[in-house]
């Protein structure tokens, strides 16, 4: 199924095969990306988990143009990077409980804890993010807690 036909309910959460943890507040964040995660096919293998905790992987992305009006995309390659609109090919997976999603949070937290914090508040920053992680109450308070990124930058 293409990425439209999933109808994502936002925020969703990305984890890619290399435990790298992504966010995306709309299917505006999800269907657009930068030419670096082209190139490289970043988001292939990558896990989609929607708020209810329905799940599917990517099994391929495609560009569909553009990701702004031409003169905005033209502006963003002097000023930042230029957006591409994409398409992913999705294939529907098991959902995942609240507890499944937080487990994979907090391992990509340890996998990544440079992203998170300092080399020297692994003891504590770290330690205080896993905590509220496990209390979170729901998937969206995750994505609003870790502020993720996603591939618009690259």
């Amino acid at each position: 199924m293409k990425t439209r036909e999933a109808a994502c309910c936002f925020p969703v959460l990305g984890f890619t095969p290399d435990r790298e943890i992504w966010g995306f507040p709309d299917l505006d964040t999800l269907t657009s990306c930068g030419p670096r995660t082209l190139k490289n096919n970043s988001q292939s293998g990558m896990e989609l988990v929607d708020v209810e905790g329905r799940r599917w992987v990517v099994r391929s992305v495609r560009r569909t143009g553009r990701g702004a009006p031409l003169l905005a995309w033209l502006l963003s390659h002097l000023l930042s990077t230029p957006q591409s609109r994409i398409e992913h090919e999705l294939d529907a997976m098991a959902p995942l409980t609240l507890d499944d999603v937080k487990a994979r949070v907090c391992a990509s937290l340890e996998s990544f804890p440079q992203d998170y914090c300092l080399d020297d508040e692994r003891e504590t920053v770290l330690a205080e993010l896993l905590e509220s992680v496990r209390a979170a109450k729901d998937i969206a308070a995750l994505h609003e807690l870790l502020g993720l990124d996603s591939f618009m930058a690259y």
